[in-house]
């Protein structure tokens, strides 16, 4: 019984704190988006992708940090209280949030292992510049362009109009942009996103897609030349059309006709280097100087802690 009242109470307060958590990031991050605006787009999406994973961290770390030494060490092994109905619902619920996660991330992921199944049927290796470990094949269908496709074994995929219409330059510019996403895994952090999906987070999740397409311009550009050239490979491509049934663990040089693509070719046109090749963005020291210092302070009064977090679990179980 103490085990079972132990699993319960922490599940209970992981999905209590996670929700509340979600409830005030969904709600909060516009504004806290707008604190790091001036960042570059790679810092700004590490930071789009922190607070989209915040609720995640902060709840699973207290539990492992806070509620389970707290119970263990502080609740009587032999009492005979039973876990209350608030935490078996509470720890019920948690256990069916992650189900749904699972079932949402491993449903995505079967998903587009068939797409690419089907896109790769009769592909070849493409003929043009060789990206070291990441495999670059030309596909048959007309759409998708140009994308990258899979999480464990990425694949950089070229279709044929794409082949025929872009000229080795435009070309080379726009594999370098889908190489640049996997090297930032952008795929696995779209999978992170099913299994953490929460009502109200879709807005920061196409905040940071929008930012993670900038990077991936940034990473590809290095002269003014290639920015023009990676500007018209996606003016040309954009008159392919749409993507339909594209699989949520890919992504695509040009998802479609929207105004992230205008936004996105108007910068390349106005890329400037001077602007582009800028110092490592690093954190400030006053941040630096805070968490250094509640680390210090957490490690002074950590009994303190687990005691007013004894006496919070134990309302709980009530």
């Amino acid at each position: 019984m103490f085990g079972l009242r132990c699993v319960g109470v922490s599940l209970a307060f992981f999905l209590t704190q996670y929700c509340l958590l979600s409830v005030l990031v969904g709600r909060a991050w516009p504004w806290l988006a707008r604190l790091a605006r001036t960042r570059r787009p790679l810092s700004l999406a590490n930071y789009l992708l922190a607070l989209r994973l915040l609720p995640l961290a902060v709840a699973f770390a207290s539990t492992i940090i806070f509620v389970i030494p707290s119970f263990l060490l502080l609740e009587p092994h032999t009492s005979k209280e039973e876990v209350g109905l608030d935490p078996t619902v509470l720890s019920l619920c948690c256990l069916a949030l992650v189900a749904f996660g699972l079932r949402r991330a491993l449903r995505a992921q079967a998903q587009s292992t068939r797409v690419v199944a089907e896109w790769l049927r009769e592909a070849t290796p493409f003929a043009h510049e060789s990206f070291g470990e990441y495999p670059v094949f030309e596909i048959r269908p007309a759409l998708p362009a140009l994308t990258v496709a899979g999480v464990r074994e990425p694949r950089v995929l070229v279709s044929r109009a794409a082949a025929s219409l872009l000229e080795a330059r435009e070309m080379r510019t726009a594999l370098q942009h889908e190489v640049a996403h996997i090297r930032h895994r952008d795929n696995l952090k779209k999978l992170f996103f099913n299994f953490t999906a929460f009502p109200g987070m879709s807005g920061l999740e196409s905040a940071w897609s929008d930012a993670g397409e900038f990077a991936a311009d940034d990473a590809a550009v290095k002269t003014a030349s290639d920015a023009l050239d990676l500007a018209s490979a996606l003016i040309k491509l954009s008159r392919l059309g749409p993507i339909t049934d594209a699989p949520e663990l890919a992504t695509a040089l040009v998802e479609g006709q929207n105004a992230i693509l205008n936004s996105r070719v108007e910068r390349l046109l106005a890329w400037q280097q001077d602007a582009a090749v800028q110092a490592p963005e690093r954190l400030p020291w006053f941040v630096i100087g805070a968490g250094i210092a509640f680390t210090i302070g957490l490690i002074a009064s950590y009994s303190a802690v687990l005691e007013r977090m004894h006496d919070v679990t134990e309302w709980l179980v009530r």
